[in-house]
């Protein structure tokens, strides 16, 4: 997904329309109250700020915006996250950077002569496991050998573990990384090389262990 795409989403999503989407919320103050989404309760303990953007349920201690609300809720990835606030606000994502699970393939004859495991062919490149049947990393690189656009890395097992976008050889976009098991663990965004704005870890249970913020 491209940079621009993903500051659009989210300079445009607003939290509480969100939010509600999912339970209802009433003014309490300068902020907005509500039965907390993720256990059962009777008396309202998740808080909603719409001019910080930011949600906290104090009955399990969860907190963050609306990427880690919707991640958190509906158990998604960043990217998938990103994608759902697209489709609610009517933006819209190139097709051609959307991620794909890749198959199973075998190992095509132009393979790289240096390097058996490596094939590059119109400007995809792509990496094997041993044996050539199973793909570790694929990319695009441009006419200068300079990463371009999403990379993708896969475990032996299939497993999708990270994904990240290049633009002109650094790293700039959407990043999120994987344990072997599936379970997500670790999401951000890039600029220049460099993490910015809301970074979400999770331990192997899957459950948000530590957020960070980086400025741009």
């Amino acid at each position: 997904m491209p940079a621009h795409i993903v500051d659009e989403i989210l300079q445009t999503a607003r939290i509480e329309e969100v939010v509600g989407d999912f339970i209802t919320l009433k003014r309490a103050g300068a902020n907005l109250k509500g039965l907390s989404p993720f256990v059962d309760e009777t008396k309202p303990s998740f808080t909603v700020s719409p001019s910080k953007q930011i949600f906290k349920c104090f009955k399990t201690g969860k907190g963050g915006k609306v990427v880690t609300f919707l991640m958190e809720k509906e158990q998604l990835s960043y990217p998938e996250a990103l994608r759902w606030l697209a489709d609610k606000y009517n933006i819209i994502v190139p097709e051609e950077e959307v991620v794909k699970q890749i198959p199973k393939t075998s190992l095509a004859p132009s393979a790289s002569k240096e390097n058996p495991l490596v094939k590059i062919a119109n400007g995809v490149y792509t990496e094997y496991y041993s044996g050539g049947e199973r793909v570790k990393l694929r990319g695009r690189l441009d006419e200068n050998k300079q990463r371009q656009g999403v990379w993708d890395y896969y475990a032996e097992n299939g497993v999708h573990l990270s994904m990240m976008e290049y633009r002109d050889g650094m790293k700039h976009g959407v990043f999120f990384q994987r344990y072997k098991t599936g379970i997500i663990k670790r999401t951000g965004n890039y600029k220049n090389d460099k993490q910015v704005g809301e970074w979400v870890e999770y331990n192997e249970q899957g459950i948000r262990s530590n957020i960070k913020e980086f400025t741009d």
